[in-house]
């Protein structure tokens, strides 16, 4: 493998591409196209916000055992949805569908299994402690993660997707 074009990023040739300006070209192409892959594969910023809002309501749901039954269980469906609502209100819809790799099946799982830890620790403290800020405190934490990991996991997925940084 041989890199050429000086003063500019070295790029990596196969031995049966030249140093032709049309190889040059067809190589930023390329390049160019891996980007925009990548930039149509973001989701919109909304979308992890929304996710933690809805995380965030399950981490809440200790502080609802002390209510009626039904109300238990109508309550945060329901402002699930209304996140869903709030979230989705004109904001065009983009269908993506992205096919699980088994890296990106571990990073899923590195993301879900902290944000369940977080939310059943914050329940135990309530509930066997009565420790009122628990579930607070965790919902707060899986806000905060899902939102910063979501975003960060979401571009490593565009990268490995786009074939960027490859």
């Amino acid at each position: 493998m041989t890199t050429f074009r000086e003063g500019k990023e070295p790029r990596s040739l196969s031995s049966m591409e030249s140093e032709h300006p049309a190889a040059s070209e067809a190589l930023d192409a390329v390049a160019r196209t891996r980007e925009l892959n990548a930039e149509r594969l973001r989701r919109p910023r909304r979308y992890w916000t929304m996710l933690g809002g809805f995380m965030t309501v399950f981490a809440l749901q200790p502080y609802t055992f002390g209510w009626p039954a039904v109300w238990q269980f109508v309550i945060p469906p329901l402002v699930v949805i209304a996140i869903a609502i709030i979230a989705a209100w004109k904001q065009p819809t983009a269908v993506r569908r992205i096919r699980l790799s088994g890296r990106m099946s571990l990073q899923l799982a590195g993301f879900v299994v902290p944000v369940v830890v977080i939310v059943s620790i914050g329940r135990a403290l309530y509930t066997a402690e009565r420790i009122w800020w628990a579930p607070l405190a965790a919902a707060v934490l899986v806000f905060a993660a899902v939102v910063v990991l979501g975003r960060a996991m979401d571009r490593s997925w565009e990268r490995q997707v786009s074939g960027v940084g490859r």
